[in-house]
């Protein structure tokens, strides 16, 4: 019996660790993702595009497609800056203590947003909007980008990791 419970154990450690190793899929690292209330959602698609008042980041399930239908989750942030080995901590702008080269001020949860043809379907999914509290820390590798964050959104609690390429767009 106790062998068997040990084979067992082992057989699922190694398909644990053998899914989780970086291979032929099509360079998307399979730990990639976000937890919330005790489920996993993987978001192997980073997007980082320059706005007028400064760099939005976000992390989502959906490949950038004109032609894309389906459900989205999506993790977003706004900040005024991103820096190499910088921790961004949620601060609401109207604070004193607010510096944007230390703090962001919004961040957004889209969970289970229809998309039909490549854009949003207004009024499908839930958009949270307001975090509470959070972090986003930014590590520039050398032929990658390593993002870990945390967003609070009163209860609900977002912890997420992002590791790879991260498409730019203008």
């Amino acid at each position: 019996m106790k062998m068997s419970t040990l084979s067992l154990a082992a057989a699922i450690l190694f398909l644990y660790f053998s899914g989780c190793v970086y291979g032929g899929n099509d360079g998307v690292d399979p730990r990639n993702g976000f937890t919330l209330n005790d489920s996993l959602f993987h978001t192997d698609y980073a997007i980082r595009k320059n706005w007028t008042g400064g760099i939005e980041v976000a992390f989502t399930d959906m490949k950038q497609s004109a032609s894309f239908s389906g459900k989205v989750h999506t993790v977003q942030f706004l900040l005024e800056t991103l820096s190499d080995k910088v921790t961004y901590t949620y601060m609401p702008a109207d604070s004193a203590a607010f510096d944007s080269k230390k703090n962001f001020d919004v961040a957004l949860l889209y969970q289970n947003v229809s998309y039909k043809d490549g854009q949003e379907v207004t009024g499908t999914g839930e958009i949270l909007s307001k975090p509470t509290g959070g972090s986003l820390t930014f590590v520039q590798g050398p032929q990658y980008q390593t993002f870990t964050y945390v967003l609070e959104f009163g209860e609900r609690r977002i912890r997420g990791v992002y590791k790879g390429k991260v498409t730019v767009i203008e």
